[in-house]
């Protein structure tokens, strides 16, 4: 199971600026405040931690259906290499974050994600960034699994998306997200959903 965030550091809502005292205080626990204040980029750590608790969420609901996003219940303590864990209500994802320039993307998975496969993208202006986060999943998939993008289709447990193989039983664990100027997703592709 995977799930994955993107956050755009140009985007109006996340843009460097004065800090977010109440934002900080409702969403971060008292190690991730103490994180934010001793640190030289306060602004792209906030983000950072935002990313993973969302990413762990969406890896989180997976196994726990109903699960709740009580941000300051998702706990994330990162190691040097933007790599780390998200010790949450019903368990810990290990998480992973590349930042390149304003892009955030975070990646959660459980023992590190071994047939991940992520991408991040910029929406160039695109009117509809759902159906082109869906294409460029799409795009980079057919390729990582050698098959024509039309042998790919998006299909859904519950509201979770999967990506599947026509003509093939199997389906596999997909997470989307947008945000800004950014398109991210991120699947496993090594195990069937």
């Amino acid at each position: 199971m995977v799930g994955n965030d993107v956050v755009d550091l140009g985007d109006a809502e996340t843009r460097n600026g004065p800090s977010h005292p109440r934002f900080d205080a409702r969403v971060f626990a008292p190690t991730e405040r103490a994180a934010l204040a001793a640190s030289v980029t306060p602004n792209r750590l906030r983000w950072s931690l935002w990313a993973a608790k969302e990413a762990a969420y969406k890896f989180g609901v997976k196994q726990t259906p109903g699960l709740v996003f009580s941000p300051r219940r998702f706990v994330v303590t990162l190691r040097p290499g933007l790599v780390g864990s998200v010790r949450h209500p019903s368990g810990v994802a290990d998480v992973a974050l590349r930042a390149d320039g304003d892009a955030i993307h975070a990646v959660a998975t459980e023992c590190g994600g071994a047939a991940l496969v992520a991408g991040v993208a910029s929406t160039d202006g695109v009117l509809d960034a759902s159906k082109a986060v869906r294409e460029l999943a799409r795009e980079r998939l057919a390729a990582r699994l050698g098959v024509a993008p039309s042998a790919l289709r998006m299909g859904r447990r519950g509201r979770v998306p999967t990506l599947e193989l026509r003509d093939d039983p199997r389906r596999f664990d997909l997470s989307l997200s947008h945000h800004g100027r950014y398109l991210a997703f991120a699947c496993d592709v090594g195990g069937a959903a």
